[in-house]
């Protein structure tokens, strides 16, 4: 649970993109743009989780830890677009902006949870 099994750099090698965006017309982009690890969220190492909950019970990293919020989760939802298609566009960056305040919050839980047992 501490690292993904492979770096983004070995998934997707730069050849490997090249050749895709190159010489495989949309379907090499489609290809490209999907997501490497499917419906697994990536946990950072027990020492970062600890360190992220630890940073919580701190008032000035809790601090920081809230501006995340501010800027992640807690902004207001903009996803009204001229067209369909690109409110559907600002809606998936808005899923994007949200995943990275989640993926913190839940390295925290994970953190707390490790801290709690030792």
């Amino acid at each position: 649970m501490s690292e993904p099994l492979f770096g983004g750099r070995q998934a997707q090698s730069l050849d490997s993109m090249v050749a895709r965006a190159g010489g495989e017309g949309w379907d090499g982009l489609e290809e490209l743009l999907k997501p490497q690890i499917a419906n697994q969220p990536l946990q950072p190492s027990d020492h970062v989780a600890k360190t992220l909950a630890t940073l919580c019970r701190d008032p000035r990293g809790r601090e920081v830890i809230e501006w995340l919020m501010d800027i992640t989760l807690r902004a207001p939802l903009r996803a009204t677009g001229k067209t369909f298609e690109e409110t559907a566009l600002l809606t998936a960056s808005r899923q994007g902006i949200n995943g990275v305040g989640e993926a913190v919050l839940a390295a925290i839980a994970h953190g707390q949870k490790l801290s709690e047992k030792s």
